[in-house]
């Protein structure tokens, strides 16, 4: 009598082939499905590195520009760079220091990180004079002179001539500073920049070969070049908005002054191209900037 087990079947070879052939299919399948998700993630990381890129200098950009003087804080503009007279501390004019050789401005509270990256080009205060029966406040420029001295860093400023009766409202909490030359009589208790030149310039990148990068300069500063942000596609530039409602790409001499705004072609790209893919991913971007301190007309 045979055992159970000598009665069962054994597989077949066409069994065997079609097993195997059904296996080789689904392993295909799966296969597909598992580069197929891989190249997905590869592209949305490509996508979201080259959004990055477009996003990671507005922040720089936003503090340097949008407190620009709208009458002359511009002053060079092409489809590349432009160089702007950026403020980085504010304040109220106290008056003329008690040696006769410097003006005081009492600081407002500024952001100590900006402030020690240097580069001071010189100030700025508020004309008060009247023109005929015109009276319009503007920034008046004073470049050159050294560094600003520091007077006093008490939490209140105590430095002559500061201590006045009219700062009631303790409005000078921050350090002291003299500048020079000396601002008119006039100035006194007028609001005042200090401020310095900073340019951004699309050039070709030194950390993305091949590519654009966008650099930050400041004059004088304590950090050179630096590149911000990278790489960008070939199409990113600047235009600038006129106060005749015009964009161009470009201005120079008295135009410089009829600009309202910068309009940031921020077009970036990833630094690797996707497998299959003829060129990196693209993150096109374009915003604006306008100017805070613009002119009362």
């Amino acid at each position: 009598m045979k055992s159970p087990l000598q009665h069962r079947r054994g597989v077949t070879l066409i069994e065997l082939i079609i097993a195997l052939v059904l296996l080789g299919l689904v392993s295909t399948s799966l296969t597909q499905v598992i580069k197929s998700q891989i190249h997905f993630a590869d592209a949305q990381s490509s996508a979201n590195q080259a959004r990055y890129v477009s996003r990671a200098s507005l922040n720089l950009l936003l503090s340097d520009v949008r407190m620009v003087d709208a009458d002359s804080g511009i002053v060079m503009a092409t489809r590349d760079s432009f160089t702007v007279v950026a403020p980085y501390a504010t304040g109220i004019v106290c008056g003329t220091s008690t040696t006769g050789t410097a003006t005081v401005i009492a600081l407002l509270p500024y952001d100590s990180v900006a402030y020690a990256e240097g580069g001071y080009s010189g100030y700025a205060y508020i004309d008060t004079t009247t023109t005929g029966t015109a009276f319009r406040q503007v920034y008046q420029y004073k470049f050159g002179g050294a560094t600003p001295a520091t007077l006093d860093s008490a939490t209140v400023a105590s430095s002559a001539p500061c201590t006045t009766a009219k700062d009631v409202v303790r409005i000078f909490q921050a350090s002291a500073v003299a500048v020079q030359p000396i601002a008119p009589v006039q100035a006194q208790y007028q609001a005042a920049m200090l401020v310095r030149r900073v340019t951004y310039a699309f050039r070709p990148s030194t950390s993305v070969t091949g590519a654009r990068g966008l650099f930050r300069t400041v004059l004088n500063g304590t950090h050179g070049a630096e590149e911000i942000a990278a790489p960008f596609d070939t199409s990113a530039r600047f235009m600038y908005y006129l106060n005749t409602g015009v964009k161009a790409a470009s201005a120079t001499g008295v135009s410089l002054n009829a600009i309202r705004g910068i309009e940031l072609q921020l077009n970036a790209k990833s630094d690797h191209t996707v497998q299959g893919a003829s060129r990196p991913e693209a993150a096109p971007m374009t915003t604006a900037i306008f100017f805070k301190n613009r002119p009362v007309q």
